[in-house]
């Protein structure tokens, strides 16, 4: 009887592991087994930071990054450490994962977490809800698929998607759902913020204590950048890093564990301060050293990625002058000063810069009355600009009776094209303002004209300069 005892005490220990390994037999070309994320955006061969430092990443610490324990708490052996099951897998306890596990690893998500609690920035709609992490990502994205990927941002890694949820055919009454929907992801307009740490200081990484910028992680923006595999606008953020007197920074795609139920507004990312600052400088301020408090001060708000982001992108970079091997007091800000303006270097995987017509369309004005709001117009109708004459923008407003697609240009007496503003894009009834900026166009008269399958107008406008 005892022996029988026995024989199910240790059937009780080992067969969860058993039954795990044979659903987790390519685990070996998962990321949590490869750890090929790091090498690939560090490696000089895609233009990472290694082109500066010259170190490659079998020499750093962060090649084999863990935890302390096992999930068992077992302590880990630095010497040793190779990732295997028992880093997420308490097998004695059965096989679900507890989601202090994966936080213990990903400490950007846990930072969002414990954030959430003081700024409401970080709360997210999800976790109000009870979800956790294996609520959305699947044995698949964990245990591996038989394919070595080279990062979680390349296509085909990632199982979950708002989509699993949220099918467009329950959204169909959304009208800025609709407007969007073929051009911009879930995240672009749901987001609430992302997350970056500043100057990561790769001295006192080399050393063993890594070091960022002041207090992790800094959030208050998003980033909007283009999926390769479909076009369509989603959040981004970045990584920036110092290494004996060379800065460098990386963007990615970066969905942050913010999410609101409510959407951001239009003027969020339309006709902003950033987006006029890049309209009529070229530039965008993304992170600034400030003299007289001596810190550096975030951008807030949406920073789009145009197409000359590295020329556009606007960052200052600080560098830690203490002692790199005291873990003591990583946060003193009277060890960081100011180091340089501008990157020595910089790269984006796995996704691309908005397109210059995207950034023309941010550029616009866009105001729509809602149902509801005020009485729909009667009619269509092209309103004259204003005001009028120009230099160099004016509005461009009108009026639509239903819900239809649209078409906006901007011709000069010749007929010849100049801009095109809205390209059969579906508006909701009611009136929407755009702004169009004359930039580099000489005085004279031109003529704007608005198409839907329901009705056509042109008007004249004149530009003095």
């Amino acid at each position: 009887m005892l022996k029988k005892l026995w024989i199910l005490f240790l059937l009780a220990l080992v067969l969860p592991a058993l039954l795990y390994s044979q659903s987790s037999g390519n685990f070996s070309t998962s990321l949590h087994a490869t750890r090929a994320g790091k090498a690939t955006w560090y490696s000089k061969d895609n233009g990472g930071f290694e082109t500066l430092t010259n170190i490659p990443m079998d020499s750093l610490a962060c090649n084999k990054c863990h935890g302390p324990t096992f999930a068992d708490g077992t302590p880990i052996d630095n010497e040793t450490y190779a990732p295997g099951c028992n880093d997420c897998h308490n097998f004695p306890q059965g096989t679900a994962v507890q989601q202090s596990t994966c936080l213990g690893c990903h400490s950007r998500q846990a930072a969002e977490i414990n954030l959430s609690a003081s700024n409401p920035i970080y709360t997210d709609v999800h976790r109000d809800k009870g979800l956790t992490c294996t609520s959305c990502h699947t044995t698949r994205e964990m245990h591996g698929d038989g394919t070595a990927y080279a990062s979680m941002r390349e296509p085909g890694v990632f199982d979950a998607a708002c989509t699993n949820c949220h099918p467009e055919a329950t959204l169909a009454d959304n009208q800025a759902h609709n407007l969007h929907k073929d051009d911009v992801y879930c995240t672009a307009c749901h987001t609430q913020t992302v997350s970056t740490c500043l100057s990561c200081h790769f001295e006192s990484e080399l050393d063993g204590f890594k070091r960022y910028y002041n207090q992790a992680p800094v959030g208050g923006f998003v980033m909007l950048v283009r999926r390769p595999q479909d076009g369509k606008v989603v959040t981004a953020s970045y990584q920036s890093l110092t290494h004996n007197g060379n800065s460098f920074y990386a963007i990615g795609i970066f969905h942050g564990h913010t999410i609101s139920k409510e959407a951001r507004a239009c003027t969020d990312c339309h006709n902003t301060e950033i987006v006029n600052a890049y309209k009529t400088s070229d530039e965008i301020p993304v992170v600034h050293w400030d003299n007289n408090d001596s810190k550096l001060v975030h951008t807030q708000g949406v920073i789009p990625v145009p197409p000359d982001w590295q020329q556009a992108l606007q960052l200052d970079f600080a560098t830690y002058t203490g002692n790199t091997t005291d873990p003591l007091k990583p946060f003193d800000p009277t060890k960081w000063i100011y180091q340089e303006t501008g990157a020595d270097g910089s790269h984006i995987l796995y996704a691309d810069p908005l397109t210059a017509e995207q950034m023309d369309k941010l550029a616009m004005n866009v105001v729509s009355v809602e149902d509801g709001s005020t009485p729909l117009p009667e009619k269509f109708e092209l309103v004259q600009n204003y005001p009028n004459p120009f230099n160099p923008s004016t509005n461009i407003e009108f009026r639509l009776a239903k819900t239809t697609q649209v078409t906006l240009k901007i011709y000069n007496l010749l007929g010849e094209e100049i801009q095109t503003l809205l390209s059969k894009e579906t508006l909701s009834a009611g009136t929407h303002k755009y702004s169009f900026r004359a930039d580099g166009l000489p005085s004279g008269i031109y003529v704007y004209k608005i198409e839907t399958p329901e009705f056509t107008q042109v008007r004249k406008m004149t530009l003095l300069r």
